[in-house]
């Protein structure tokens, strides 16, 4: 939990105590893992969010910190954020629109450092999807980690109780928890750790753990606003009119807390202060922890919990699903959707667009889906359960306050819901005699949508038993054996995505031409039709989401009417960007655009739903058995990309990696040079330090536009896509022209 100034005001009581790390040697040490990612100042690449929301060196410079660990002989136990209730308000979430359209006037000016300024305090870099990658690659590289069921601090405050951990590392409001002692950062350079001791604050400040959790809430945190008279004079002596943590510890000592919640001038503005103290208290004191005595869910010191804990926290959910949360089966967005009845998309994308907004909302197909998936084995009221969604975009009509007011339903728009789908899908029979026969027929050692595909089409052809099986009923089942379940999975996923006919297990058109892809470009080829189906993939410039907001003037967006070489330049960059880059363990160090930071906004929300739409289909397999957990190898969603192929990972199911807008930028590059061709591949390297292989990529990209094409050709009449193939084959012939006369044409495809 973040207290509002408090590590700056331990900081100047002197209450931050400095040790050697020597001290650590050989000690198991519970890591709050986002605190921990965002100390790693090399993870803070501004443009991060413009190139898709995943900076270039994501993993090795995550690595470089845990051989750090290795080297001082620590031993890490990483904790990450569970099922935990959002912000109760904004003081720790800001949009910064103003900085963000900064950001884009200074880049547009050329003057780079000025835009990276703006960009670094108005966007996230630790994100979600950030958080979700770095999980499943700390457990491919065999380090212990888990997800809370709900907040970190609680689950680290009670393995330091039960001495599961000798220390943790996170912000200093792990105090709250009653942990005694918090490192708060550690200097592997200079071999030292800062920390601090819960009983040396209580006894300069003269107060009891209470009165400190107390001091904290007045203070302010994500879950209570600040008591609104801390700014006035007679609390602050020395600089009135100005915050300071001193004050909120100078009014606790003079009442309890209950006193000065009488002193609010509006009886709402009470009840907004009052509720969120009751809840932060109720966090603090309460919040459900994975219980080593007992192996169970239960709340923090098995302490009793309000009659009304149910509606802070959400419905308690079953204990199969906390296991497979705590293993990382499934992350916590579709489970606390189940619990809360809340669906919450808080972040805004670095570029606003209409677009993104209607995508969002069309998502919500597939985001029933994937809860249907979950809750068809968990009891029915969570299968009836109706999830409200709420976009950052749209005014905060609480549930409970909805339909009270006269003419609200005039006011605001009818409320956007989730119902779980749980419509039965096909009874997939997957054996692992026929999965490794199908490997040896199709020569290859490891299970993805081309194989399944390709097998799948095999005894669609053949009327084999894989066909044949899908007319009986029941349950999808599988053999006791890793691949098969991994072929179900993808089997599943395709089902929903309807490249696999739902009613009867037949081909479709899509299915037809995927298969023909390249292995290496499957997925991308996959996000793009998928993309093509939303009807966001096009060679239109997007659309600002507020008439009242335009794009910045300074950034000269393209707006009606827009000449044929914009549009094709428009729709090379955004198709070709789909493709990964071999990337060094640096900043990127060079342009961002800004129609692709918007086009990559579309692909982040889209390859989230999908990646949820594969987290569901296996938590559905698995709560039916949970011993099956044990197939799944440490690295089976681990998508970090191999050290001699970056379009290859190590994990046995698809993780739609955020693929970043590099290639598309560099693609621009190529499409807009007209110096000497024998000089392109030096000023290549030379623009983009950051990139391994460049021209090696770009051939690459080339031949994933020509694949792309090829499907749009088959499926263009079939499926009414006739005016974006017209659109394909203009950009076409720019993209052969500018390929003749700096020769550089597409890898061989294999």
């Amino acid at each position: 939990m973040r207290v509002r100034h408090l590590q700056s005001h331990l900081s100047d009581q002197q209450l931050v105590h400095q040790g050697k790390l020597d001290s650590l040697r050989s000690i198991r040490v519970g890591v709050d893992a986002v605190f921990w990612l965002r100390s790693i100042q090399a993870l803070k690449d501004p443009f991060a969010d413009a190139l898709g929301g995943i900076p270039p060196g994501i993993f090795g410079f995550v690595d470089k910190e845990l051989e750090a660990f290795r080297k001082q002989g620590i031993t890490p136990l990483f904790v990450f954020q569970g099922v935990a209730p959002g912000p109760q308000h904004s003081m720790f979430v800001s949009r910064m629109d103003q900085q963000m359209e900064l950001a884009w006037t200074y880049l547009a000016k050329g003057q780079k450092s000025e835009a990276q300024k703006c960009f670094a305090v108005s966007t996230s870099r630790i994100n979600g999807d950030f958080v979700y990658f770095i999980f499943h690659h700390l457990r491919n590289k065999g380090y212990e980690c888990l997800q809370a069921p709900y907040f970190a601090g609680a689950q680290l405050a009670h393995f330091a109780e039960q001495g599961v951990v000798q220390t943790v590392f996170g912000p200093p409001g792990l105090l709250l928890y009653g942990v005694q002692r918090v490192v708060i950062h550690i200097d592997f350079q200079k071999g030292v750790f800062d920390w601090v001791d819960l009983t040396s604050v209580l006894e300069k400040w003269q107060i009891t753990r209470d009165m400190f959790v107390d001091a904290c809430m007045l203070a302010g945190t994500e879950y209570c606003l600040t008591y609104p008279y801390l700014n006035l004079g007679h609390f602050q002596p020395v600089s009135p009119g100005r915050f300071n943590f001193d004050a909120a510890v100078y009014i606790i000592k003079q009442a309890p807390l209950i006193n000065w919640m009488q002193t609010f001038p509006t009886e709402e503005m009470k009840n907004d202060h009052v509720d969120g103290y009751c809840i932060c208290k109720v966090l603090v004191q309460n919040s459900p922890v994975m219980n080593m005595q007992h192996n169970v869910i239960r709340p923090l010191n098995n302490s009793t919990v309000p009659y009304d804990f149910q509606a802070i926290m959400g419905e308690k959910l079953p204990n199969s699903l906390y296991y497979l949360m705590l293993n990382g089966v499934i992350s916590h967005k579709l489970p606390q959707a189940l619990s809360k009845g809340e669906w919450t998309d808080k972040s805004q994308p670095l570029v606003d667009t209409q677009e993104f907004r209607g995508l969002l909302e069309d998502l919500q197909c597939y985001r029933q889906l994937a809860l249907g998936l979950v809750a068809r084995h968990l009891h029915e009221r969570f299968q009836r359960k109706r999830i409200l969604c709420k976009a950052f975009w749209e005014p905060h009509l609480p549930r409970s306050t909805a339909g009270q007011h006269p003419g609200a339903e005039d006011q605001n728009p009818k409320p956007r819901e989730l119902i779980p789908d749980t419509t039965r899908g096909l009874p997939w029979r997957i054996e692992k005699t026929a999965v490794d026969k199908e490997m040896v027929r199709q020569g290859v050692d490891k299970v993805d949508f081309k194989f399944c595909l390709q097998w799948h089409a095999h005894e669609f052809d053949t009327d084999g038993a894989l066909i044949q099986d899908l007319q009986g009923s029941g349950e999808p089942s599988f053999s006791n054996d890793a691949n098969a379940l991994a072929a179900l999975v993808h089997f599943m996923v395709l089902e929903r995505l309807e490249l696999i006919d739902r009613d009867d297990g037949g081909m479709t058109v899509l299915s037809a031409v995927l298969m023909e892809t390249p292995r290496n470009l499957q997925e991308p080829c996959l996000v793009a039709l998928e993309m093509l189906k939303f009807g966001v993939l096009t060679n239109e410039p997007f659309d600002a989401a507020q008439p009242d907001r335009p794009f910045p003037q300074q950034v000269q967006y393209p707006t009606p009417p827009v000449p044929e070489r914009v549009k094709a330049v428009l729709l090379l960059c955004r198709v070709m960007s789909l493709v990964p880059m071999r990337l060094r363990n640096d900043m990127w160090n060079a342009d961002v655009d800004f129609d692709l930071a918007a086009f990559h906004s579309l692909i982040r929300v889209l390859k989230r739903a999908l990646r949820q739409l594969v987290e569901a289909s296996l938590t559905s397999i698995l709560l039916k058995d949970l011993k099956r957990v044990k197939l799944l190898p440490p690295g089976f969603m681990c998508a970090s990309p191999k050290k001699d192929d970056h379009m290859q990972t190590p994990a046995m199911l698809p993780t739609f990696m955020l693929p970043r807008a590099c290639m598309g930028i560099v693609v621009r590059f190529f499409l807009d040079y007209t110096g000497d061709p024998a000089s392109f591949q030096s000023e290549l390297q030379s623009k983009f330090p950051c990139c391994m292989q460049a021209k090696e990529d770009l051939k690459n990209a080339f031949l994933f536009w020509e694949d792309l094409r090829r499907c749009i050709k088959e499926i263009a009449e079939p499926l009414g896509a006739q005016k974006f193939l017209e659109d394909m084959d203009e950009a076409t012939e720019l993209l052969v022209k500018q390929q003749t006369k700096l020769g550089i044409k597409a890898v061989s495809r294999t």
